[in-house]
């Protein structure tokens, strides 16, 4: 079963694991964080693998990414990713700075936007997993700084996806006037996503 094939029943079920990940991201978040994290309401919708890089601009931006492989009953991937300037903007949200304090993507940057893309990931994991009544757990997470098309590409061989599309789920960490503009996919396996919308009573 290929996501391109899904009726729009399944894909409504989908958004709504989405949407509920989203929501307990937040509040995960806000509890590490010792702050009020908030997230905008995802926007969802299905695009080939290669529309990827296009999400923020094209094969040539400057994005960060943290990819986690998904382990248990279902195989794929999720992707979190961002252009440089917007985790720049969330790092300075996170640690309550003025937007644009931070110059700079370091060390320190890295481990804070992996910290954060990988409770992000976990949470959509956690949705699925308890919706669907299934064993799913994210990987360690790999962090790159690099041009988006070089990203995917990583994704789809060194990191073997073999997944034809994804379930874009766009968001937005904000705090008063801030919104930093975050992207997730989901990127199940052909056979791994007809057990998941079997277990959801979806085939």
């Amino acid at each position: 079963m290929r996501l391109e094939d899904l009726t729009d029943l399944q894909l409504d079920t989908l958004r709504e694991l989405g949407s509920i990940g989203s929501g307990h991201a937040a509040t995960a978040l806000s509890q590490l964080m010792g702050k009020r994290v908030a997230l905008r309401n995802p926007e969802l919708k299905l695009i080939p693998l290669g529309d990827i890089p296009g999400v923020f601009g094209g094969p040539e931006q400057l994005v960060g990414a943290v990819y986690v492989r998904l382990l248990g009953d279902i195989e794929g991937g999720m992707l979190f990713l961002a252009p440089r300037a917007s985790l720049l903007a969330l790092f300075d949200l996170l640690h309550a700075r003025n937007p644009g304090t931070t110059k700079s993507f370091g060390h320190e940057q890295e481990r804070l936007i992996t910290h954060v893309a990988s409770v992000l990931a976990a949470s959509y994991i956690a949705a699925i997993a308890r919706m669907a009544d299934l064993n799913v757990l994210p990987s360690t997470p790999s962090f790159v700084l690099d041009m988006a098309g070089a990203i995917l590409e990583v994704a789809t061989t060194q990191a073997g996806i073999k997944a034809l599309s994804a379930m874009l789920i766009r968001t937005a960490f904000y705090q008063e006037t801030t919104d930093v503009d975050v992207a997730l996919f989901f990127m199940p396996e052909q056979d791994s996503l007809e057990i998941l919308l079997g277990r959801l009573g979806m085939v």
